[in-house]
């Protein structure tokens, strides 16, 4: 995505510009409102990340130009360490799709972000899979149903990736311990058991969002997508 970012805070500018372009975002970063505005219209950005407090301005007054100015309804997600209730609503109220407190952390800001994304139906690229309520990041390693971000380990979010790579495909116990853990051998193939059970667990995956993940007996799993009505 084109991202334009409003931070006067260098080192959190920084930090977000980093966290973004290792994501494969493009990135248009502003100091201050009157840069954001001015270059707005040139960058074109899919999404927005506007700080609270600026320099010359509010990011509120600067949401307000791109709402009203612009008529551009992008989605905009609000960084600011106000975290007051009323803070929030008027956020809101004013047109802000999302709200996020510093310190920003960045498996939730990732995942915040391709939440937006899915949401405003900006095309996914190669680095995210789609499938029902399921977003799995590849390259920020996040998993999200129904846009909110599940928590997984390491190696049950591997299990998960290779489930949703190899949608509708057999997978044998072997493959999955080959694949996760770099093994032919070694691991005890209950091992793969129980993290099947985890992912299965944590995603809730079940037939009311689509989806089961059949076990195959003596041989593994196979994840299927499968009609609820």
């Amino acid at each position: 995505m084109k991202i334009s970012v409003l931070e006067d805070d260098d080192a959190q500018a920084e930090l977000m510009s980093q966290w973004l372009t290792d994501a494969g975002h493009e990135i248009n970063h502003s100091a201050n409102c009157k840069q954001f505005i001015e270059s707005f219209a040139l960058f074109n950005p899919d999404l927005a990340i506007l700080d609270w407090e600026l320099p010359d301005g509010t990011g509120v007054e600067v949401l307000e130009t791109i709402r009203q100015r612009f008529d551009s309804h992008i989605p905009i997600l609000f960084t600011t360490q106000r975290d007051s209730e009323e803070d929030i609503v008027n956020a809101l109220k004013n047109g802000a799709d999302d709200y996020l407190i510093k310190p920003l952390r960045l498996r939730e800001f990732s995942a915040r972000l391709a939440a937006l994304g899915r949401r405003a139906g900006i095309k996914n690229d190669s680095d995210l899979i789609t499938e029902g309520p399921f977003v799995i990041d590849t390259k920020a390693e996040i998993v999200m149903r129904d846009g909110e971000p599940v928590k997984l380990t390491q190696k049950d979010y591997a299990v998960t990736v290779c489930l949703f790579k190899n949608l509708g495909k057999a997978l044998s116990r072997e493959y999955l311990l080959k694949d996760v853990w770099g093994v032919n051998a070694g691991l005890d193939t209950r091992t793969v058991d129980m993290h099947v059970s985890r992912v299965r667990r944590a995603l809730k995956i079940g037939p009311e969002n689509g989806f089961i993940i059949k076990t195959i007996y003596q041989h593994g799993y196979r994840l299927e997508k499968i009609s609820n009505s």
